[in-house]
């Protein structure tokens, strides 16, 4: 056969599409080879470890974010609403065994023994201070003591005889201020400002008649700070007066027959000294005449017709005997007209 001929070129086309086909199917094959040991060794690598990327997934940049390690399965829990709030601080670890933590005690409330031997206490220190000549001290210690034993009938006494030494003089008190008399100064004037009356002003500084001297220091109850109240029991017919709600001294009263006193608060609205008597539909009696039931001095009350006064009879004093004014002895009206200021608060009860 010449080797140009027609039979030879279809033959050598046809060994070469065999050889191309074979190519193929080699080459093809050895593609599967390859992909199905891949996904071998894709499978027994997901078997041995869970650490382990998938072949032919991409690889991860270093900006890329890892993803965590899958955790087990578990059941599935409720969705959170909010973020979880941080841990609590880890307790303090107990104390060891060998020192246990001492057990708190409740201190015990005060038994009246002890309140009463406190009281016998601070009374007795009231008394070693007024020896001393510290009348402001001693007034302290038994006004602690009657706070211990209230109304105990001793202290009160004590209490009562250091009231007006204490007060009506220059001995230093909490409550007093010391003014130094200026030009224009009276003691009107000086009544006026400190709200204390004229007479205490006088009495405190041993002031004869009305003048005052340039310069002068006086001690002056500050009645603008300072307050005094009563207090009338008709039950008991006493008078308790307080300064700033402490006790300062007590008196005894006569209160109207048959409870003709009112019950109430009232205000002294004014005060008068040797004062006539306005005797309903009757002429006034002036003071001093045998008729006149006011004694020596009348503080009234923003109720009409009715006061505190005092007496002739002293008998009466203690007793329910009175028209319903309240009725003390003279000489203890006479130092309520000196230490109270119009405007004083009055408490009635029964």
């Amino acid at each position: 056969m010449e080797p140009n001929s027609a039979p030879d070129i279809y033959l050598m086309k046809r060994e070469k599409s065999r050889a191309g086909c074979m190519t193929v199917l080699i080459a093809t094959v050895a593609v599967l080879g390859i992909i199905t040991v891949a996904g071998l060794m894709r499978w027994l690598g997901g078997h041995e470890t869970e650490t382990a990327a998938p072949a032919d997934l991409p690889a991860l940049s270093e900006t890329a974010e890892v993803l965590p390690e899958a955790p087990p399965p578990v059941p599935p829990a409720a969705p959170e609403a909010a973020p979880a709030a941080p841990p609590a601080p880890a307790a303090a670890p107990p104390p060891p065994p060998s020192a246990p933590a001492a057990p708190v005690v409740e201190p015990s409330p005060p038994t009246a023994a002890t309140t009463a031997g406190d009281a016998a206490g601070m009374f007795a220190q009231a008394r070693e201070r007024l020896q001393a000549g510290d009348y402001q001290g001693a007034r302290q210690a038994a006004l602690d003591a009657l706070a211990a034993r209230p109304g105990d009938a001793g202290i009160e006494t004590f209490l009562n005889e250091l009231a007006m030494p204490l007060l009506a003089s220059q001995r230093p008190m909490p409550e007093k201020i010391e003014h130094v008399v200026q030009a224009g100064d009276y003691l009107g004037k000086l009544a006026a400002t400190y709200n204390t009356p004229v007479a205490l002003i006088a009495k405190a500084n041993n002031i004869q008649g009305a003048t005052i001297r340039i310069g002068e220091t006086l001690r002056l109850l500050d009645g603008n700070a300072h307050v005094f109240a009563l207090a009338v029991s008709k039950s008991r017919n006493d008078l308790v007066v307080t300064l700033d709600g402490k006790f300062f001294k007590r008196y005894r009263v006569s209160t109207g027959a048959n409870s003709m006193t009112p019950v109430g608060t009232f205000k002294i609205t004014d005060k008068i000294a040797q004062p006539a008597w306005h005797k309903p539909g009757a002429k006034a009696i002036p003071y001093g005449h045998p008729d006149n039931l006011l004694g020596t001095h009348w503080l009234a009350l923003d109720l009409p017709g009715y006061g505190l006064h005092g007496t002739w009879e002293p008998d009466s004093i203690g007793k329910q005997t009175s028209a319903g004014c309240i009725r003390l002895l003279n000489s203890d009206i006479e130092e309520l007209y000196t230490i109270l200021p119009k405007g004083t608060l009055v408490t009635i009860s029964e």
